[in-house]
């Protein structure tokens, strides 16, 4: 316990009682030199008081300014620390640990998967298409063209008009041979959208030397697919913790609720940490670790972490679930994916819409087989459309990517359900999530 804190604040709180009681006696006798003086130690005993106070929030404040800047080095002296306070510290030395995981995590990644184009075969070229910037081109891409590294498209023009042609005019989702110093080369173009803008990347493979179709997809996937899932989980964690840190600061939080959204923030990360391994090994989903999960407790994981997102946007979900014990053999990390997924759309689709309303319920269906369906009353899906919003790469999103309801197929598949959409245009969607049989 820290005892010097826990008698300072009274015995400071005491002294200046005891000097105010000498000072209004002063006042009663009209002793101006002692009424002055008197005035003089009242002063400077509050400002050693407020000094004395604010010493523990100057370093929690300190605290949460590295961790803004995400600097994960410092930690706050729980052992030390009044009781008061203490488990406060402690809740809080978790979430910069955590976070410091993720990075490192992160960081770890990016180098693999710059590892993973310089080790290819295939040429690798990206390019902003604002200004037509490359931003990477592996070695790969070097050796085929026979090129140094050139900063611009431009420099691809000076060479060879032709390909530069073709680089410009190839689309997203596009193939196409081509003649490069005598070689019939196989480009296939992609889009994605980062902080830096939108940019294409393009992939360049001698046909004869062409992998299968599913192996070709997979080069071009990637990095779409671990930008999109790592970003839909590390946003709303990012949001959770920033809603913590402003309560924890303003001091309106109690215990309890910190420590849900440590256990929230801890389970989402090592769910994300599962899926980045998983996609590691640059092959499909693995058999997954099923078990028996109450569906409650799903709904109740994924609401707690898009929380401060839902409650900026001023939507309210509804959640049903019947019965209340309801119970699916899934692998939970993976459920919860789709699920992030689902919210997220379904928040896109209510976007500046009037009234928003959004339900996630579970029920079971005619046949006994469990359905989790998450439902809005946004702008909905056209008719036309329907059937191909579960296509890789579609999207009628401005910033969108296709990856989300693609991934979510696959995940469904793995437990051996499916996933269905009913939408009507101006009135909603529903997405249901059918799962089979224990």
């Amino acid at each position: 316990m820290n005892t010097s804190y826990e008698l300072g604040l009274p015995l400071r709180a005491g002294l200046l009682l005891l000097t105010m009681t000498g000072l209004a006696y002063a006042l009663l006798t009209q002793q101006a030199v002692y009424w002055i003086s008197g005035t003089l130690v009242v002063v400077g005993q509050v400002w050693t008081l407020i000094r004395y106070l604010n010493r523990q929030n100057r370093e929690l404040t300190d605290f949460l300014e590295a961790l803004r800047y995400h600097d994960f080095s410092s930690n706050l002296n729980a052992v030390h620390a009044p009781t008061s306070v203490r488990q406060a510290r402690q809740l809080l030395n978790q979430i910069s640990q955590t976070f410091s995981t993720l990075s490192r995590e992160k960081e770890a990644q990016h180098l693999y998967l710059q590892n993973v184009l310089a080790l290819v075969n295939t040429g690798i070229l990206s390019f902003r298409e604002d200004d037509q910037t490359i931003g990477w081109m592996n070695e790969s891409l070097k050796r085929l063209l026979q090129v140094p590294y050139v900063k611009t498209l431009d420099g691809f023009r000076k060479r060879n008009e032709q390909l530069y042609g073709h680089l410009i005019s190839l689309r997203p989702g596009e193939n196409r041979v081509v003649k490069v110093s005598g070689r019939a080369i196989l480009l296939s173009a992609t889009a994605f959208t980062d902080d830096a803008g939108r940019s294409r990347l393009i992939a360049f493979q001698p046909v004869g030397e062409a992998l299968d179709e599913n192996e070709d997809q997979a080069y071009q996937k990637i990095l779409r697919v671990l930008n999109h899932e790592i970003m839909n989980s590390v946003a709303p964690i990012a949001s959770l913790a920033d809603t913590l840190q402003k309560r924890l600061a303003s001091g309106t939080i109690p215990t309890a609720e910190i420590s849900t959204g440590i256990t929230v923030i801890r389970n989402r990360s090592e769910g994300l940490l599962q899926f980045a391994q998983t996609y590691r090994s640059l092959s499909k989903f693995s058999a997954g670790s099923f078990r028996a999960v109450r569906v409650i407790d799903l709904f109740e994981s994924v609401l707690t972490l898009l929380e401060p997102t839902l409650e900026q946007r001023g939507i309210e979900p509804d959640v049903i679930v019947a019965p209340t014990d309801l119970t699916i053999r899934a692998d939970p990390p993976l459920v919860e994916q789709v699920l992030i997924n689902l919210l997220t759309n379904a928040m896109d689709a209510l976007h500046d819409w009037p009234n928003p309303t959004l339900a996630l319920s579970a029920s079971l269906n005619n046949e006994g087989r469990p359905v989790l369906a998450v439902t809005d009353n946004g702008v909905g899906i056209s008719t036309e459309l329907l059937d191909e919003v579960f296509v890789p790469f579609f999207t009628t999103k401005k910033k969108g990517n296709g990856i989300g309801l693609s991934l979510s197929r696959q995940i469904m598949h793995l437990h051996r359900g499916s996933i269905h959409v009913q939408s009507i245009v101006g009135h909603g969607s529903t997405f249901s999530l059918v799962f089979p049989m224990e």
